[in-house]
C-alpha cells in the first residue's frame, strides 16, 4: 500500500512538471486580433497567413454562419467585386477576458474602405462594428482564433473624387 501511495504521488509530480505552465496574457491575446486584422488588408492579404492565425474549427457569424472556406470565397469576391484599394480597422473600447488557455475580446471596430466604381471614381465607406473574438492557446503555446462576431452598428457611404 505504502509503495502504490509513493507510485501514485511521483506520478502526479512526473506528469505535473510534464505539462507547461502556460497562460494566455492579455497582450497575447490582443496582438493575435490585430495580427490578423493586419493579415486581412487588403495591402497585405494572405490567404495562407490569415489561417496561420486561425483553429481548424474557426468559424465567423456576420450576417450569416461561415467557416474558413466559406470566409475566405466570401472575402475574395468581395475584394474582386467591389475593386477595393485600401481598408483600414480602428479597434477600440477593448473588454478582455482570460482564463489560462483563452481569451474572450469584445470591441468596437471601425472599418474604412475606398473602392474605385464603375466610373473611376473613389468611393469610401465606413462601417461601424460591435465585435468580439474568442480565442485560444494551443498544447504548442500558438494563439490562435476559434470563433468572431460581427454586428454592425452603422454604415455610410460617400464619393470621394469625380
Amino acid at each position: 500500500m505504502k509503495h502504490l501511495l509513493l507510485t501514485t504521488i511521483a506520478a502526479v509530480v512526473l506528469v505535473g512538471c510534464a505539462i507547461p505552465n502556460r497562460s494566455i496574457t492579455e497582450k497575447q491575446a490582443l496582438g493575435a486580433l490585430k495580427n490578423y486584422f493586419n493579415a486581412a488588408d487588403v495591402d497585405n492579404f494572405d490567404r495562407k497567413k490569415i489561417g496561420l492565425l486561425l483553429t481548424g474549427d474557426f468559424r465567423i457569424f456576420e450576417g450569416g454562419d461561415f467557416d474558413q472556406n466559406q470566409f475566405f470565397g466570401d472575402v475574395q469576391k468581395l475584394l474582386s467585386t467591389k475593386n477595393i484599394i485600401s481598408t483600414n480597422w480602428e479597434l477600440s473600447d477593448f473588454e478582455v477576458s482570460l482564463d489560462k488557455t483563452s481569451a474572450h475580446i469584445s470591441y468596437i471596430n471601425e472599418g474604412t474602405f475606398v473602392s474605385l466604381n464603375s466610373r473611376s471614381q473613389k468611393e469610401m465607406e465606413k462601417i461601424k462594428w460591435l465585435e468580439s473574438v474568442y480565442i485560444l492557446q494551443d498544447q504548442n503555446g500558438e494563439i490562435r482564433i476559434k470563433f468572431m462576431h460581427a454586428a454592425e452598428i452603422s454604415r455610410e457611404s460617400k464619393i470621394l473624387s469625380e
